[in-house]
């Protein structure tokens, strides 16, 4: 009983109130990194900073502070994350221009093999290119298979017959 009541007055006030300010610190940074983000990854440093707080109420050790807080954070961080990862799960949402792939365009420009011509697709003429050997004529219907940059990546459009 000695020796602990010895262990706890040996720590100075002043290296207590500098641990307490530091812990403050971390735990208000990271508050702020999570509510800047989306990723729900800073939260655990909080409980992390908070834990190491409480030791340092305790007076435990600097070292086994540090090392609880971040043995904690990861621990949190690792169990959580898959969980977070499944209750966010990011749907892409097609842009317009991701829209136009597979619709049907109209050539208003002849596009040869390796060269460029245009195509109007939803009222908006592109610019085209196909990477096949054919040639396109100005008023034929093509299929949009691509986008690469501003650039309509077109195939020709395979005749149905109906009987």
């Amino acid at each position: 009983m000695n020796n602990l009541l010895i262990r706890f007055l040996s720590v100075s006030q002043t290296e207590q109130t500098i641990m307490i300010i530091g812990w403050v610190v971390i735990i208000i940074l990271a508050i702020i990194a999570e509510a800047e983000t989306a990723e729900f990854v800073s939260c655990w440093f909080v409980v992390g900073g908070i834990l190491g707080l409480i030791l340092d109420f305790f007076r435990v050790d600097i070292y086994i502070q540090i090392l609880s807080a971040v043995i904690v954070s990861v621990l949190l961080i690792l169990i959580s994350r898959p969980l977070v990862k499944k209750l966010t799960k990011n749907d892409d949402v097609p842009t317009n221009v991701d829209r136009i792939k597979g619709m049907i365009g109209v050539v208003t420009k002849e596009i040869k093999a390796g060269e460029k011509g245009a195509v109007k697709v939803n009222y908006q003429t592109w610019t085209a290119i196909s990477k096949t050997e054919e040639t396109f004529k100005e008023g034929e219907k093509v299929l949009i298979k691509e986008i690469e940059g501003n650039k309509l990546i077109i195939e020709k459009i395979e005749e149905i017959e109906i009987k």
